[in-house]
C-alpha cells in the first residue's frame, strides 16, 4: 500500500498526530517574521513513528555481500564476520529469503536468493571461505542487488548488507558511479546498508552508498564488534514500519531550498525530494532545511509537504493542513523577539555538522590546520547563537560545542592514526545527522 501523509507548512506549525496509531509530523521555522528584504530561513521537520508491536515481523529478502580480500585475514576479520553471519542465519525464519555473495577480485554467489532451509549447511560453506585477492566491491554490490531484485516486492524488507575492509580497486571503483547504482535500486525499494571494518576502507564511499541506497552506514573499528553491529542492524530491520520513505516538499512562490543538511536531496522545479529510507517503530527523524526566502510584504506561504512511503502496517486516516503564514516586517527587533529558539538551536547544530563535513574534506586533503580552524570557528558560531542563552536550546548548543571540541582535539592530535581520527569523527557526525545516537 502506498501511503501519503500531507501537511501545509507556512511558518509556525504546531504538532499534529497523523496516520495510523499516531504518526507525528511537525514543521517549524526559526522565525515567523522576516525582513521585507527576505533572506535565510530554516525549517525543521520532525517525524516520529509510533511504537507498534506487530504479531509478526515482515519477512526479509536479504543479501549478505562479504569481502573476502586478502586483508580480511588481518586481526581475524574474516573469522569474526563468518561467526556473526552464522548467528544471523540461525535467527532467520523459513519465510525469509537469503543470498550470500563473496568477493575479492572475483565475485561468487555462495548461495543464490532462496528461502532459508538448511541453515547449518550454509553456515558450514561460509566457514570454508578464506581470504584472498583484491577488492571488487562494485561487482559484489551489484550481484547482491541483483539477487535481492529477483524477489523484491513490498511484502519483504529488501536489503543488501555490504561488508568491506579495504579500498575498491577492481571493477567499478568510481564513487559517483557506485552511488548511482545504489540510488537506482533504491527506487525499486531495495536498500543498501554498509559496514566498514577496520581502518583501511574508504569511509566516504561506504557512507555515500548507504546514503544513496537508503540504508545505514556503520564504522566497525574492531572486528570483535561485527556481531554486535550486525545484530543491531537485524533488530532494526525487524521493526520497520515504512519502506522507501520520501519527503516531498513543494515550495511557495519565490522560496528556494539551499540545502537539506546531512541528506541527499533532489530539486524538481519548485519541489524538493528527500529520501529517508526505511523508518522503524519508535523512530524519530529530524530534517533541517536551509531556505532562501524572497523579498516581500504582508504574508507568504512557505511550503507544502508530503511524506510518501510503502507500509503493511500504517494507513493515513487524516491529512491535517496548517494555515499559519509568514509575516514580513521592517522591524528587525520583531524578528528577534519572535524567534523560535528551539528551532534556531536545531538549525545551528545542523549547520555545525555541515561544517564538520567541510573540515573533514580539508583533513582528507592533508590540511589538518584548516580542519582544526573550521571546527574552532563552528564552536564560536554556536556560542554567538541567539539561542545560546536559552535554557533548553542553550543546553543543546553546549552539548554540540563539547562534541566539536572533541572532534577538534581528535583531528589535531597527530599521535592518533589519521585514518582512525577521520573515520571516528565522520561516523559520530553522521550519526548525529541521522538521529542515530
Amino acid at each position: 500500500m502506498k501511503t501519503f501523509i500531507s501537511f501545509l507548512l507556512t511558518v509556525v506549525l504546531s504538532a499534529g498526530a497523523l496516520g495510523h496509531d499516531g504518526i507525528r509530523i511537525t514543521g517549524r521555522v526559526n522565525s515567523p517574521y522576516l525582513p521585507t528584504s527576505g533572506g535565510t530561513l530554516f525549517l525543521n521537520i520532525s517525524l516520529a513513528f509510533p511504537v507498534i508491536k506487530k504479531p509478526s515481523r515482515m519477512p526479509m529478502n536479504l543479501s549478505i555481500v562479504l569481502d573476502r580480500s586478502g586483508s580480511m585475514a588481518d586481526e581475524r576479520k574474516i573469522d569474526y564476520a563468518k561467526s556473526a553471519l552464522g548467528t544471523l542465519i540461525r535467527q532467520l525464519s523459513p519465510d525469509d529469503i537469503l543470498s550470500v555473495v563473496i568477493y575479492d577480485d572475483v565475485v561468487e554467489v555462495l548461495q543464490p536468493a532462496r528461502k532459508v532451509r538448511n541453515r547449518e549447511e550454509l553456515i558450514r560453506r561460509i566457514g570454508e571461505v578464506f581470504p584472498r585477492g583484491s577488492t571488487n566491491l562494485g561487482g559484489g554490490l551489484v550481484e547482491g542487488l541483483q539477487q535481492v531484485s529477483r524477489n523484491a516486492n513490498r511484502e519483504y524488507v529488501n536489503r543488501v548488507i555490504l561488508f568491506s575492509d579495504g579500498l575498491a580497486n577492481q571493477g567499478v571503483t568510481d564513487p559517483h558511479a557506485l552511488n548511482s547504482i545504489a540510488r537506482r535500486y533504491r527506487h525499486q525499494g531495495i536498500s543498501v546498508t554498509t559496514m566498514g571494518v577496520g581502518l583501511d576502507y574508504n569511509e566516504n564511499l561506504m557512507a555515500g552508498l548507504a546514503e544513496y541506497g537508503g540504508g545505514r552506514y556503520y564504522f566497525i573499528e574492531s572486528p570483535r564488534s561485527i556481531a554486535h553491529i550486525l545484530r543491531r542492524e537485524f533488530e532494526t530491520m525487524t521493526t520497520i514500519l515504512a519502506q522507501n520513505a520520501v519527503l516531498e516538499i513543494t515550495l511557495g512562490p519565490g522560496f528556494e531550498v539551499v540545502d537539506a543538511i546531512g541528506y541527499t536531496w533532489e530539486r524538481q522545479g519548485n519541489r524538493c525530494l528527500i529520501p529517508l529510507g526505511d523508518l522503524s517503530s519508535g523512530q524519530t527523524q529530524d530534517v533541517t532545511l536551509e531556505l532562501r526566502a524572497p523579498s516581500g510584504t504582508g504574508t507568504a506561504q512557505v511550503a507544502q509537504a508530503i511524506l510518501q512511503f510503502t507500509s503493511d502496517a500504517l494507513q493515513a486516516k487524516t491529512s491535517p493542513e496548517f494555515a499559519t503564514t509568514i509575516s514580513y516586517t521592517t522591524d528587525q527587533e520583531t524578528v528577534e523577539k519572535n524567534r523560535d529558539l528551539e528551532v534556531q538551536a536545531k538549525a545551528d547544530v545542523a549547520l555545525s555538522t555541515r561544517t564538520v563535513e567541510q573540515a573533514l574534506e580539508s583533513f582528507d586533503r592533508g590540511d589538518r590546520d584548516a580542519a582544526v580552524k573550521a571546527l574552532e570557528e563552528a564552536q564560536n558560531v554556536l556560542m554567538a547563537s541567539p539561542a545560546a542563552a536559552s535554557a533548553g536550546a542553550g543546553e543543546m548548543l553546549k552539548e554540540q560545542r563539547e562534541r566539536l571540541e572533541g572532534f577538534r582535539r581528535t583531528l589535531k592530535n597527530d599521535e592518533i592514526d589519521a585514518r582512525k581520527a577521520k573515520k571516528s569523527v565522520q561516523y559520530e557526525n553522521y550519526r548525529l545527522q541521522k538521529n542515530d545516537q
